[in-house]
């Protein structure tokens, strides 16, 4: 199995985090930083198929992946299979170069009746539908980037070797606004999908009652008024 690997490390610029792929520590140190540090605002990955083996995505990685409160982005190019691909899932958005493919193989590779045991079940249907997720897990059929976006499993299509930057640049532009409103969103977002829709849309009252104690909601909305950029602040204070 063929896995991807990140090949940047962390970009301070405009609060944006990248998460590294292929060091389970250094993974793990990122993971904690996106989840304690208040000045990430957003945090981006990049996995590029076929570049190291089966080992740079590691049991558990999605499933610390997916518990970040901050939005996170991931830019995909190559194969992306297997345990890459549940790491992909856990990201909130992913795009990817033209080039790119998506296959899980766990079920059918070589007859070894494995399972996939990262979230690639549960995820994935979740993503596209019972539909295509059945039909990649029991016959392990590669699906195109042309298919990932109609199913819903990528957002967009790069030109081969733009998704990093492009990521990146989503991830920016996410970071650009407000800290809370972006991670209630995100909670709104994942939490209701699981939810009968009242409550799925008490919490998403509830959030947005508490946003409104956010001192940048009050700012966003002086900017708005005076027709001027937001300029968001710390809780120290500092922009």
């Amino acid at each position: 199995m063929n896995n991807p690997v990140n090949q940047s490390s962390e970009n301070s610029t405009a609060r944006v985090l990248t998460i590294p792929v292929g060091d389970r520590a250094a993974f793990e140190d990122a993971c904690v930083r996106a989840a304690t540090d208040e000045d990430v605002r957003a945090a981006m990955i990049v996995l590029i198929g076929e570049r190291i083996g089966a080992d740079s995505v590691e049991p558990g990685m999605p499933a610390t992946f997916a518990a970040l409160l901050v939005p996170v982005v991931a830019g995909l190019s190559g194969r992306i299979d297997d345990r890459a691909l549940e790491l992909a899932l856990a990201a909130d958005m992913r795009i990817c170069d033209s080039d790119t493919t998506f296959a899980l193989t766990a079920v059918t590779d070589s007859g070894s009746g494995r399972l996939p045991s990262d979230g690639g079940t549960q995820r994935l249907p979740r993503i596209v539908g019972p539909g295509l997720a059945t039909d990649m897990l029991l016959t392990g059929r590669r699906i195109t980037a042309e298919e990932a976006l109609r199913a819903g499993l990528v957002t967009e299509i790069c030109p081969v070797g733009e998704s990093k930057i492009r990521a990146e640049e989503l991830a920016k532009e996410i970071a650009s606004h407000g800290k809370s409103a972006g991670r209630f969103a995100k909670e709104a977002v994942l939490k209701g999908s699981d939810m009968p829709l009242d409550q799925s849309l008490r919490l998403e009252a509830d959030l947005a009652i508490l946003l409104h104690t956010d001192p940048e909601r009050a700012e966003g909305i002086d900017a708005f008024n005076g027709r001027r950029h937001p300029g968001f602040r710390q809780d120290d204070g500092s922009k």
